[in-house]
């Protein structure tokens, strides 16, 4: 669930009005995605309730704060994880993870490595970014992940921005998955000028997700 809602660093400039999108594998619709900003604080939150038997069905609400505080509280039948990250120019300052027995080696904030953000910063960074966006280094309190574009290519009013997700440090996702490696494609409505996500491909050996904006 976590890998779905931190798909995808940068502190937004203005604020952006509530985004929805539906969360799709398949032709089902597993739930839903929505991402708020307001200045330099921004929410992103997800609902799965309709995941295959139940299995990864849950919340999530992650919080970045202007004053660099990410807080994620993911909540399932199995577990609930609430994670808390300080970070400074790009540098971890604070972690805590509760309960304790979550933490990871990447728990420890002198294992991070400098240039990071938070995911919920990485969603701003999609939804926000002016042509593809830069290549990005996302840091969740457990692991530490690496998204790099590839060039983008233009298919009409839409533009298609390929992008390459690797954990780099810590677990995999969706444990006992351990997904370490996903491609992604953000597609762009470029029709009316200004450009605008509408969908957002996750792809990892017969894993395919999909997130269709609804609004």
């Amino acid at each position: 669930m976590k890998l779905i809602a931190m798909i995808a660093a940068l502190v937004l400039a203005s604020p952006l009005a509530a985004q929805t999108f539906d969360v799709k594998l398949g032709g089902k619709t597993l739930g839903k995605l929505s991402y708020s900003a307001k200045g330099s604080d921004a929410t992103l939150r997800s609902t799965l309730d309709s995941t295959p038997m139940g299995v990864f069905n849950g919340t999530f609400k992650g919080s970045s704060s202007a004053k660099g505080q990410f807080v994620g509280d993911s909540r399932s039948s199995r577990k609930q994880r609430v994670v808390t990250v300080d970070i400074a120019q790009g540098r971890a300052t604070g972690v805590e993870i509760t309960p304790a027995a979550e933490m990871t080696d990447l728990s420890d904030k002198s294992r991070v490595p400098a240039g990071v953000t938070d995911p919920v910063r990485i969603i701003g960074a999609f939804i926000g970014a002016t042509g593809c966006p830069s290549s990005m280094r996302m840091y969740d309190g457990r692991r530490v992940v690496t998204l790099t574009p590839q060039a983008g290519r233009e298919d009409g009013a839409t533009l298609i921005c390929p992008v390459s997700y690797k954990v780099v440090a810590g677990p995999g996702h969706l444990s006992p998955l351990g997904i370490s490696n996903a491609k992604m494609e953000l597609l762009y409505d470029t029709s009316s000028g200004a450009q605008s996500l509408q969908e957002i491909k996750v792809s990892s050996g017969v894993f395919r997700l999909r997130l269709l904006r609804r609004d």
